[in-house]
């Protein structure tokens, strides 16, 4: 008889377990939001949790002090779970829980942008963004011909702003936080903020058409966003055909008080990762550069990478470019 798959079967035959994986499918959650949702003790959820996690169900990452929880998304237990939602699609999510789930979410992105409009004041004294002004001026200098319309995602403070308006006629800059948009108008008052569209919204689902702009910039924001493969996405849906792209964030590290102390949600990245993100976006093989930093103090134990890319044509063919060849 095979143990992991009675192991399995008994995890499933549980109704709050169920529950769980119904949320779980949905999204990434902490184990303090699921107590929230169920209104259950942690104790008890922690405990149907390691019931999950043994049976190969669910998997878990720490972020900081937090442990979030998801959806296995490979081996036995992501196939049983799967066929087992097939025979019932009803599983998916209780009902209740997806006006919950909603609440935690809209409370989690709150939170987060209030961190943000808090933290507009001192942002560049200190903090990893200010890393990303040099290397994203390195890196986005391939991007620009003139007459771009170059797309700024996550702007902040619009460290950016003040080189890409130098180089190219129009700029969006997209930021979540009313706080860190205004520290980036007051940046560009003057004869340079006509020619940037400032927009608050989020940056997984932008209120941006189709094939819209001619490059983008993603600086040092990756690790702050929840379903980082989303911005690919959104990235590759308003790119035009020969658009180009250029992502700037940390190599993978184990610098745990990022996370705590400065909310980024990611330890980095590592190519592979990156990679198949494009790749299932639509977007070219990125290339990766490791760019320029400060070389004091804590920080100078990580790195920092430029990935470009482009849009992919007909049978994958690449339409983008190489910082490498720009240089």
């Amino acid at each position: 008889m095979n143990k992991h798959l009675v192991t399995q079967f008994k995890a499933l035959a549980d109704p709050t377990r169920l529950r769980i994986l119904g949320l779980l499918t949905e999204e990434e959650l902490a184990v303090g939001e699921l107590t929230a949702i169920l209104g259950m003790a942690q104790s008890r959820v922690s405990g149907h949790l390691s019931v999950l996690k043994d049976g190969g169900l669910v998997g878990d990452r720490r972020q900081g002090t937090s442990s979030f929880y998801s959806i296995s998304s490979h081996g036995d237990g992501f196939k049983t779970w799967e066929a087992v939602r097939a025979v019932s699609p009803g599983l998916s999510l209780a009902a209740g829980d997806a006006h919950r789930l909603e609440t935690v979410l809209r409370r989690r992105k709150e939170r987060a942008r209030e961190f943000f409009d808090r933290a507009a004041d001192s942002w560049e004294d200190g903090r990893s963004e200010s890393l990303g002004a040099q290397a994203g001026s390195f890196a986005a200098a391939g991007l620009l011909p003139p007459g771009l319309t170059v797309l700024d995602l996550g702007t902040g403070t619009g460290s950016l702003l003040p080189f890409l308006t130098q180089h190219v006629s129009r700029v969006i800059a997209v930021d979540g936080s009313r706080g860190m948009l205004s520290r980036a108008r007051e940046r560009m008052s003057g004869d340079r903020l006509p020619s940037v569209r400032f927009l608050r919204a989020d940056l997984e689902n932008l209120p941006l058409p189709e094939t819209s702009v001619d490059a983008v910039v993603a600086n040092m924001v990756l690790h702050h966003l929840p379903h980082p493969e989303s911005l690919f996405r959104e990235i590759a849906r308003v790119l035009t055909p020969a658009g180009r792209g250029v992502v700037i964030d940390f190599d993978s590290h184990e610098e745990t008080w990022l996370l705590n102390e400065e909310n980024h949600r990611w330890p980095g990245f590592d190519p592979p990762q990156l990679g198949a993100w494009c790749l299932d976006a639509g977007l070219s093989v990125p290339e990766f550069q490791k760019v320029p930093t400060p070389d004091t103090g804590r920080w100078n134990r990580l790195e920092v990478f430029a990935a470009s890319f482009g849009r992919t044509g007909e049978g994958g063919r690449k339409t983008g470019f190489s910082l490498r060849s720009r240089r």
